[in-house]
């Protein structure tokens, strides 16, 4: 399942020395919401995963004309 990124609240890079750090750092945050966002990269010597937090869709309800005024 893919993140539309409309409705990204937060982005965040983690990164660490070596990939037994960042998969902790990485489940910490799969418990607080977050979702990941692409697949995991090294580069000069660390790795790193994107990951993002999502605001739920902003669908209300809405009242019908003969509910907002009761007689």
């Amino acid at each position: 399942m893919g993140v539309t990124m409309s409705k990204v609240h937060e982005y965040e890079l983690l990164s660490a020395q070596y990939p037994a750090e960042l998969s902790q750092a990485v489940n910490a945050r799969l418990a607080e919401g977050w979702s990941l966002c692409g697949s995991p990269f090294a580069s000069a010597g660390e790795v790193f995963q994107a990951m993002v937090r999502t605001m739920p869709d902003d669908k209300r309800l809405r009242r019908a004309s003969a509910d907002a005024n009761p007689d």
